[in-house]
């Protein structure tokens, strides 16, 4: 399996993590701390996903996704996952993270969207 890559891009309208490989049992906890750092850097901030270079994402890297979320509506903010492959979108679809997680067509998208208020997760 392809190691995790993540570089963090901090910009006015948000945080992007690009995420390139693979997030499995063995990058999970690097993931984890990833999206940590960013939500606790900004808090009321948006915290992009870009998973363009994103091959595959296991139930762990799921789990995480759904911490971060969690955590980023709890300080304020808000998490949305952005240029997913077609086989990862029918996996948040299957697993119906896409109802609960913003997924959008392109990083830009994701930034120039409306910050959600919040509400129920």
């Amino acid at each position: 399996m392809a190691a995790l890559k993540i570089t963090r891009r901090d910009r006015d309208d948000g945080v992007v993590l690009v995420l390139s490989g693979e997030i499995d049992m063995a990058a999970e906890e690097q993931f984890n701390r990833a999206v940590r750092e960013a939500v606790d850097a900004r808090p009321q901030g948006r915290l992009v996903l870009d998973f363009t270079k994103l091959a595959f994402i296991d139930s762990s890297g799921l789990r995480v996704l759904i911490q971060a979320h969690k955590a980023a509506k709890a300080a304020g903010g808000s998490l949305a996952v952005a240029s997913v492959s077609d086989r990862i979108a029918r996996l948040l679809h299957v697993t119906a993270i896409d109802t609960r997680v913003p997924v959008f067509p392109s990083v830009e998208a994701a930034l120039a969207a409306p910050q959600e208020s919040s509400s129920a997760s």
